[in-house]
């Protein structure tokens, strides 16, 4: 394969940064590749939802003798049927469904992750920072403007009633704003960690030689936040690069 034969959407540096801040997180949860706590947990601990009532679900042993399997359970069925109609799903049929959707996206990487990536691209982050420094400039205006009337209660020139009223609609409005440049902030900061995954995501399927064969823990730990059971027929993969892709279960 040629190496960075197609162009980066973030730099080098960037990359390596968003991936120590992933590694930091890991080390503060106590989690980290190749450490004993990580290859002890199950690849789908905490990370398999259910799609009726929203709860976790369950590693479990079903069937006994030679016919044993493993089985991953609605935690809220197995208190309750009633309450959630979800069945168990197999193991082994989620590990095909995640190879059969991993092999979907290296074979089909140019028209799903490039189309993507293209998308990414058109986003216009001068936008926001244009917005952030205009709300910034409106919170200096503001703590002016409340300076302002604190030196003329100060002199006595404003009645303490209204020097109250004008001074919470003031520090009402900062508030405003301030969580208005946060929000945006925000949004800046969740468009780069996906600019991050989908890069990662797209290195990987263009690198990889050939399509793979069996269930890889590792890469399901790279690319996936969570599954979606919707039935015993069904799941869904929600990428950390936003991508949310259904699966057949295959009997």
């Amino acid at each position: 394969m040629i190496k960075d034969h197609h162009e980066a959407i973030i730099s080098h540096e960037e990359f390596e940064a968003a991936q120590e801040i992933l590694k930091q997180r890991g080390k503060e949860k106590g989690v980290i590749k190749g450490s004993s706590k990580y290859q002890k947990r199950y690849s789908f601990s905490g990370k398999i939802k259910c799609a009726e009532c929203g709860s976790s679900f369950k590693r479990r042993i079903h069937g006994s003798g030679d016919r044993k399997y493993i089985a991953w359970c609605c935690t809220k069925h197995i208190k309750d049927a009633s309450a959630c109609s979800m069945k168990f799903v197999r193991e082994d049929e989620i590990h095909q469904a995640f190879v059969v959707m991993i092999n979907k996206l290296i074979f089909g990487h140019k028209f799903i992750l490039r189309p993507l990536l293209q998308s990414l691209k058109k986003t216009n982050y001068s936008d926001n920072i244009a917005k952030i420094q205009e709300l910034e400039t409106k919170i200096k205006e503001n703590t002016e403007r409340v300076q302002v009337i604190m030196g003329l209660m100060a002199k006595g020139y404003l009645e303490p009633a209204l020097f109250n009223t004008q001074k919470n609609e003031l520090l009402k409005e900062a508030a405003i704003l301030k969580e208005q440049k946060e929000a945006i902030k925000r949004a800046i900061d969740g468009s780069q960690t996906i600019l991050v995954e989908v890069e990662k995501l797209l290195k990987f399927a263009t690198k990889a030689e050939k399509q793979i064969d069996a269930f890889d823990s590792e890469i399901f730990e790279d690319f996936i936040e969570e599954i979606i059971v919707f039935s015993q027929e069904e799941i869904g993969f929600k990428m950390k690069c936003g991508l949310n892709l259904r699966e057949r279960l295959m009997r």
